[in-house]
């Protein structure tokens, strides 16, 4: 695998593939043109909801204060509870309280819960204060499956989930893909891409979870990079979140300095998935010390395929061993022209 690096003979080279020249002045338009999430990453997150509402469920096991006059305080009603037994809401979506007898819990919010039992109290307390809380959450939950470290259900509580925190207290791996995440909700599957919620702070794509969510993190799949030429070839999968060049090459021990051509390090990427083949190539000149500091910059997609040329001199030599072989010498001796066209 051979390709030009010189100007005049990127020339030759088709009219739909664009050969640009990562240089410090126009590292920011490559990077902001030619990095961006293909459509099957962008995902169809689910709106979240304008106020997150904790409704009691069944299961729920409340706490109920009621303040008569502030020199008399009980807890839950008159006689008292014992302390951290306070009432369940049962199957029915009922629970029982002194002297109110039996009140709904299943589908309400606290303060409405609170309105009843302080309108009914009346009958028996003069002015009553009534506090209500939920004690121990059991009524709602979601589920998380797939590639992630502790996989189940998780509770939810009065304070609002969001994906990214259940994707961190679940465990979050390197075989986690985080840009292709579903989440079913009453029946509709959304695709979420956590991604570009962490990297771009895009807060639709860290919705609230509701009772019931199901989420499932896929295998890392298809995220790899390809590496030939003058360095170790082999394919490297990425990780999640932003690698740059110069963390991919330091993964696979750099280039090799005796028989690379410095300014032929090229990164080939596919910008539109319809045409089939690649379209951009990004070529970095390592003669150039600032070269080192914008690759740090330059994000890699998976996909992309990384190549370092040889340079002259490792090319030569290479051509005159092949033309030397005694089997293959007269049919490899007409390409040692072909190799030096760049």
């Amino acid at each position: 695998m051979r390709f030009p690096v010189s100007r005049n003979a990127q020339e030759k080279l088709p009219s739909n593939l664009t050969v640009l020249r990562v240089t410090p002045e126009n590292i920011e338009h490559a990077v902001g043109m030619y990095y961006s999430p293909r459509a099957e990453y962008i995902g169809s997150p689910p709106p979240s909801p304008a106020r997150y509402t904790y409704r009691v469920g069944v299961g729920d096991q409340l706490r109920v204060q009621v303040w008569t006059t502030p020199e008399r305080t009980t807890t839950g009603g008159e006689p008292s509870l014992p302390q951290g037994e306070g009432p369940i809401v049962d199957e029915t979506g009922m629970f029982f309280y002194p002297f109110v007898g039996e009140v709904r819990g299943r589908g309400r919010t606290l303060r409405e819960i609170r309105a009843e039992l302080t309108e009914r109290l009346q009958a028996y307390l003069r002015d009553p204060q009534v506090e209500v809380a939920v004690e121990k959450f059991r009524a709602h939950s979601v589920m998380i499956t797939g590639a992630i470290g502790n996989p189940g259900p998780t509770v939810l509580t009065n304070v609002p989930l969001h994906l990214v925190d259940l994707l961190n207290s679940s465990g979050v791996g390197n075989e986690s893909d985080l840009s292709r995440i579903k989440l079913r909700r009453r029946g509709v599957e959304y695709t979420i891409n956590a991604r570009l919620f962490l990297e771009q702070g895009q807060l639709q794509h860290n919705p609230v979870l509701l009772p019931g969510d199901t989420v499932h993190v896929p295998e890392l799949r298809g995220n790899q990079v390809y590496i030939f030429g003058e360095i170790a070839t082999r394919s490297l999968q990425l990780e999640n979140g932003k690698q740059s060049l110069t963390e991919i090459l330091a993964k696979v021990g750099g280039i090799d300095r005796q028989r690379a051509n410095a300014r032929g390090v090229f990164v080939f990427r596919r910008t539109n998935a319809s045409s089939g083949g690649f379209d951009v190539v990004f070529q970095f000149d390592l003669t150039d010390a600032s070269t080192l500091i914008m690759m740090k910059s330059f994000p890699i997609m998976p996909q992309d395929i990384i190549f370092v040329t040889k340079d002259p001199v490792t090319r030569w030599s290479d051509t005159v061993g092949r033309v030397l072989l005694p089997a293959t010498g007269l049919l490899r001796a007409r390409d040692v022209a072909r190799n030096f066209n760049d």
